[in-house]
C-alpha cells in the first residue's frame, strides 16, 4: 500500500510540473502607466490612463522618418484634460536638427504656430535634450504643447504634454514629464 502511495506521489508531481513551471513562467500583464525600451524608460503620473489601452513597442526597422505615436494618457478631468504623448522616428542627425524638423513639421500643420520658448536641458538622469513651448491654433481652438526633445543615435523622441489653452503652465508639464529617462540607444539592438 506505502509503495502505491509513494507511485501515486510521484506521479501526481510529474503531472504538476508543468503547471507550476507554466505559473511561475506567466509574467505580469505590463503596467499601462510606464513605457520602457532599451534606450528609455517613462512612468506617466498617478492617475493617468492609458489611450487606446496598450502602447506600442516598434523595432528599429519598424519606425520611419515621421513621428509615430507609441504612447499617450490622458491625465485629469473635463475642462482641464492634458494629454501626455510619446512619439518617435528614425533620426541619427543632431539634436539642433531634429528639434528644427519638429517645429517645421508643427508650422506645416497649423500656420498658426509660435514656438514660445526652446531651451537645452537635462532629463534627471543627465540625458541632453531641448525643452520646447509651442502655442498652437486661433481663438477657442488654441492649445499648448510642452515637450521634451532628444536622439539616441537612433531615433528621434518626443515627449510631451498637450492641452487647451490655461489648463497648465511649463513648470506643471515639466512634472507630468520629470519620470523620463533616455541613454543612447545600444548598438545591434
Amino acid at each position: 500500500m506505502k509503495k502505491i502511495s509513494n507511485v501515486a506521489l510521484v506521479l501526481l508531481c510529474v503531472l504538476l510540473l508543468p503547471l507550476i513551471a507554466h505559473a511561475q513562467d506567466a509574467s505580469p500583464p505590463p503596467d499601462p502607466l510606464s513605457y520602457d525600451d532599451p534606450a528609455m524608460h517613462y512612468a506617466a503620473p498617478p492617475g493617468a490612463v492609458l489611450l487606446g489601452g496598450q502602447m506600442l513597442h516598434p523595432t528599429l526597422d519598424a519606425l520611419s522618418q515621421d513621428l509615430m505615436p507609441i504612447a499617450q494618457w490622458v491625465v485629469g478631468r473635463p475642462p482641464k484634460i492634458e494629454v501626455i504623448a510619446l512619439q518617435m522616428e528614425t533620426f541619427s542627425g543632431p539634436l539642433s536638427g531634429f528639434v528644427s524638423q519638429f517645429e517645421n513639421n508643427l508650422r506645416g500643420n497649423d500656420s498658426a504656430t509660435l514656438v514660445k520658448h526652446s531651451e537645452l536641458t537635462q532629463l534627471t538622469n543627465g540625458m541632453p535634450v531641448e525643452f520646447i513651448e509651442v502655442t498652437q491654433g486661433a481663438g477657442f481652438e488654441t492649445h499648448k504643447i510642452f515637450a521634451y526633445l532628444w536622439i539616441d543615435g537612433q531615433r528621434g523622441v518626443v515627449l510631451g504634454v498637450e492641452c487647451t489653452l490655461g489648463v497648465t503652465d511649463a513648470d506643471s508639464a515639466r512634472q507630468l514629464l520629470t519620470s523620463a529617462t533616455a541613454v543612447r540607444y545600444p548598438l545591434g539592438r
